[in-house]
């Protein structure tokens, strides 16, 4: 199965988790039925792995919410973090991702290094747990014998 993220609109402050968003700020103060108020996102502790997985829901609507977090703890492990960032950016600000490109924070190998991931790491993550793809097993080509040695001559002549 082939994935990519397509285009979401989505503040860049709050989905890369960089600064508390203004909008959390003006929204109405919790009711005291709805218990306590979650605090803001400090800069740099945001919930990477819960946003790619979300992310992922939105973007990959073939996979399952379990498959979308096993990808989201696969990408912390087996993407950077400029190429996670550059992930991010291609689904919630494309023109983030094309000044990423354009300042040299990722490059095409990173590009080619993300949609390989997609591609493999969603299909391994399909049952919501992670299975490794199994390498073909290469089949041996048979080596031609070595040419025996010529018979020997009769004793006697």
């Amino acid at each position: 199965m082939t994935v990519a993220f397509s285009r979401l609109v989505l503040p860049v402050a709050l989905v890369l988790g960089l600064a508390a968003v203004p909008a959390l700020a003006q929204s109405p103060a919790p009711s005291a039925s709805s218990g306590p108020a979650a605090p803001p996102v400090a800069a740099g502790k945001g919930d990477e792995a819960g946003m790619i997985a979300g992310l992922c829901g939105v973007q990959m609507k073939s996979m399952s919410p379990l498959a979308c977090k096993c990808l989201a703890g696969r990408a912390m492990t087996d993407l950077s973090a400029p190429q996670r960032d550059y992930l991010v950016a291609t689904a919630v600000s494309p023109p983030v991702a094309d000044r990423m490109l354009a300042d040299g924070r990722v490059g095409r190998g990173d590009q080619e290094i993300i949609f390989t991931f997609l591609d493999k790491t969603s299909d391994a993550c399909a049952s919501g747990i992670f299975v490794a793809p199994t390498a073909p097993t290469p089949t041996p080509t048979p080596t031609p014998a070595a040419p025996s040695a010529p018979p020997a001559p009769p004793a006697g002549n």
